[in-house]
């Protein structure tokens, strides 16, 4: 039950933040993504949120230095 909540908090807090993604990806080039909740307690959606913009941070980084 815990599991499908956690899975539709993750995915509304990609659906909302991934444009940030996209935006820094070149043209042309794909990305294959998964993310992995590992924690035991029920999350509140903020926590999932900020998790999430800061992971695509991280990744939005690697992109912009690999592109230099």
């Amino acid at each position: 039950m815990h599991r499908h909540r956690i899975r539709r908090l993750m995915a509304e807090a990609w659906r909302l933040n991934k444009h940030t993604l996209y935006e820094a990806m070149p043209e042309g080039q794909q990305l294959h993504l998964f993310l992995i909740f590992t924690d035991t307690a029920m999350p509140e959606y903020e926590v999932v949120k900020d998790a999430v913009v800061k992971g695509i941070g991280r990744l939005v980084e690697k992109m912009v230095e690999s592109q230099k």
